[in-house]
């Protein structure tokens, strides 16, 4: 194996920092809109994860929005007994 091939398969095992991380669970929605910049950063990331083959990454990706989601959907639901409350 050559080191191209290695460097492909060490790619494909790097999993996300904790910025990207935090990025896409707090910003887990992606946009056409350019409003927020932040839509437009995690629609270039997942570009990148594709292009490069970031497998993990890509898939972690996904769990952190998902995550996220989950997050936002759970507060508004707070905040919303609270105030009928």
């Amino acid at each position: 194996m050559n080191l191209e091939e290695e460097n492909k398969e060490k790619r494909k095992k790097i999993p996300l920092t904790r910025e990207e991380r935090l990025t896409f669970f707090f910003f887990p929605f992606t946009s056409d809109n350019s409003f927020l910049n932040s839509t437009e950063l995690n629609k270039k990331e997942d570009e990148r994860f594709e292009k490069f083959g970031f497998d993990l990454k890509k898939k972690q990706a996904i769990e952190a929005r998902s995550q996220g989601t989950v997050f936002y959907v759970t507060i508004i639901f707070i905040i919303v007994i609270v105030l009928n409350w």
